[in-house]
């Protein structure tokens, strides 16, 4: 027993298992779930956020870009009277 402690990679070797073992306590806690959750939900709500802004800002470029096809069609019009 003595001699694996002395041994470096054994110690590194016993050193990951003990933390991935803890690791995943950690993971599958209740309260590391409800922080999955809270921050799954978040994203969800800021990506919806995200396309409705793009939609709106889509819809201002449209109606942008059909007054400025109105407004060309009209000085044409008038330039041919």
């Amino acid at each position: 027993m003595n001699n694996i402690l002395k041994n470096e990679k054994a110690m590194i070797f016993l050193g990951g298992v003990a933390a991935g073992t803890l690791g995943a306590k950690i993971l599958k806690s209740k309260a590391a779930k409800k922080l999955y959750v809270t921050t799954l939900a978040n994203g969800m709500k800021l990506q919806q956020d995200a396309q409705e802004l793009f939609e709106t800002m889509k819809e201002d470029a449209e109606d942008l870009c059909f007054e400025a096809r109105k407004e060309v069609t009209k000085e044409s019009n008038s330039d041919e009277k």
